[in-house]
């Protein structure tokens, strides 16, 4: 697509192809060698260079990789592809233990420790005992604690206390369930009526699992069993939440805690002539709980989960530099990593299906090994006297579970911090349009605006300049430790981590041309004897600047629940901002209640940066109220 521009971008690899390399590096003026090339030969480097592109990022969104997330095998081959990619550029790589990669663990989901500590004995009035299966007729969570319990079942309806006025609706009402197992039904009552007082046909605090912990932890019970309700077992008969499917244990009010078969219940209730969808039924009707002991029934069981650590990787490759300036370092970055098959970082809840993340961020990834190839081609046509700083290229992982990566690399750095004069960065640079190309961090020294706008006399785009440092990506990482960062980024889209951000609509002579951008600030600021000076710019970059700004919290919800309930808190964020914790439930927003993760967006939509809300949270058994002013 040809693009007007006030000068015809001239893409590096055509200088490449025909030595004509930059003149006047060593003084830094950017004369650059004329151009007496023919246009043939011009086209087959660009298509040279954007055939390698198309190669690459192929390869690292292709659904053999999975995703790309820490949970797959295809974060493990898209490291072992950039390995070699540095290898055959003749880096340098065998900086940890002979090898390119530093790794390092991530947090993943809970699971069963040790299966023998995780058991569930039922026994009957006439003293017969049922071994039920793990895995296959009841799975531990971990939204609860860790524990063993022997003591009398009592059924507990939907596990609801609500003592709103216009509901009245206790489940334990009456009942002793101190020191006793309790079984309790998924979701709650009336969920197909849209005037029922447990807010219509939406579901309210009260289905939440991390709403019946509580409630169960509160009344002293010894254990909790959940089960599903009608529709849910309808739609997924006989099927078990995984361990972590009804959230991760709370700081606080956590009992043990097991999901079991629904079909189980039902038979038991049965030898007491009734059933699950009779008693369901019964309450729908009059909104009256339906508890009641199971005399002679007992549990005794165990629960033993723990988080799973996951091994993740940087891929370094190190360019070594030349005389008086080989001991300082420019990095150029990319994460490699994505979200996998959905999940928490997915923004299309409950869908499983391969995120193939062509834009976030194998478009950076391909970028970054493009420039490593030439800044190599750069090196070796020094002439034999030119100092350069020493280039190191790192692929991150990480970045979408919260820049982790990047953060153990400045915490753990295999060379000097102090050495590394600048950071670039590249993280979705694949929707090109338009020529707009969005530079973050360009306040971070005080040469960088000049610089960019010498490079853009050659690559014409439509810069758009935000100073700030800081901002969802891995260059916060190093602006963090005072080091001057250049993020580029191509701008949102509705495929952004979705399954249908694929390779397709991807703009490689877009992805090309970045690419070159990013070469050249690299040599010129690895071969300029003054340093870029360093600029501690206030503020946070807001990467929807460039489109319609949205309001956001900052923060990543958990799956699987029925509301809005926090896994994780971002810093910097409004949520940050107002003193939400992870575990926190947010229940409205002034009076709009938010039941959904898109009810919670629509509502926030509704507000103008600005305004001071009221955040209503669950924390806990308690309910607290935070006022914070919106930022988009």
């Amino acid at each position: 697509m040809k693009l007007a521009a006030p000068k015809t971008p001239r893409p590096l690899t055509l200088l490449l192809a025909f030595s004509t390399v930059f003149l006047g590096l060593s003084n830094h003026d950017w004369t650059f060698a004329t151009d007496n090339t023919t246009p043939a030969p011009e086209i087959s480097a660009a298509a040279a260079a954007e055939a390698r592109l198309k190669e690459d990022i192929t390869y690292l969104s292709s659904d053999d990789l999975q995703g790309r997330a820490a949970e797959t095998p295809g974060l493990k081959m898209g490291a072992e592809f950039i390995a070699k990619r540095w290898e055959s550029l003749g880096l340098k790589t065998d900086l940890f233990d002979g090898k390119p990669f530093q790794e390092f663990a991530l947090e993943g989901t809970p699971g069963v420790k040790d299966p023998l500590k995780n058991s569930l004995v039922i026994s009957k009035p006439n003293g017969e005992t049922i071994s039920l299966k793990l895995g296959e007729q009841f799975q531990p969570q971990s939204i609860g604690s860790n524990g063993e319990f022997n003591a009398p079942l009592v059924f507990a309806g939907y596990g609801i206390t609500a003592e709103e006025d216009n509901l009245k609706y206790d489940d334990f009402a009456g009942l002793d369930v101190k020191g006793k197992v309790v079984i309790v039904i998924r979701k709650e009552p009336q969920i197909k009526d849209p005037k029922s007082p447990f807010d219509g046909e939406a579901p309210s605090q009260y289905a939440l699992f991390t709403a019946k912990q509580m409630n169960a932890a509160k009344h002293g019970v010894a254990g909790l069993i959940l089960i599903n309700d009608a529709e849910s077992d309808a739609n997924s008969p006989g099927a078990l939440l995984p361990v972590a499917g009804s959230g991760t244990a709370l700081s606080k009010d956590q009992v043990p805690t097991i999901f079991l078969q629904r079909s189980l219940v039902d038979g038991w209730l049965a030898e007491s002539g009734t059933s699950l969808s009779q008693i369901e039924n019964e309450i729908d009707l009059d909104l009256k709980p339906r508890s009641r002991e199971l005399t002679g029934w007992k549990a005794t069981g165990q629960v033993d989960v723990a988080i799973k650590t996951l091994p993740s990787m940087n891929v370094l490759g190190l360019l070594p530099g030349k005389g008086a300036l080989e001991n300082e370092m420019v990095v150029i970055g990319a994460h490699f990593d994505h979200v996998g098959m959905g999940g928490a970082g997915s923004l299309a809840p409950g869908t499983i299906a391969v995120h193939n993340g062509a834009d976030d961020n194998a478009s950076g990834t391909v970028a970054l090994m493009e420039a490593a190839r030439h800044l190599v081609e750069l090196s070796k046509a020094d002439s034999p006297t030119q100092p350069r700083r020493s280039l190191l290229f790192i692929a991150f992982s990480g970045e979408e579970r919260g820049l982790l990566g990047s953060e153990h690399y400045v915490n753990h750095p295999r060379f000097e911090l102090a050495n590394t004069v600048a950071m670039l960065n590249l993280d979705m640079v694949g929707r090109l349009t338009n020529n707009a190309l969005t530079i973050y961090g360009t306040g971070t020294a005080t040469e960088f605006n000049d610089m960019l706008t010498k490079m853009n006399e050659t690559l014409a785009f439509d810069i758009q300049r935000s100073p700030e440092g800081m901002g969802p990506s891995d260059h916060q990482s190093f602006f963090q430790k005072n080091i001057p960062v250049l993020h580029f980024f191509t701008g949102l889209h509705d495929d952004y981590h979705r399954p249908s951000d694929d390779f397709d609509k991807i703009n490689l002579s877009g992805v090309n041309r970045i690419s070159d951008m990013v070469t050249m600030l690299a040599n010129e600021i690895s071969t300029n004897p003054a340093k870029p000076t360093f600029v501690k710019v206030k503020g946070r970059a807001n990467p929807q600047a460039s489109g319609p700004k949205r309001i956001r919290l900052g923060v990543r919800l958990k799956t699987n629940e029925e509301g809005v309930v926090l896994e994780r808190v971002l810093s910097g964020g409004i949520a940050k901002r107002a003193g939400m914790e992870p575990g926190d439930i947010l229940l409205q927003i002034n009076e709009d209640k938010t039941t959904s993760r898109s009810e919670l967006d629509r509502i926030l939509q509704t507000h103008k940066t600005g305004e001071t809300v009221i955040l209503h949270v669950q924390r806990g058994s308690e309910k607290i109220e935070l006022k914070v002013e919106l930022t988009d």
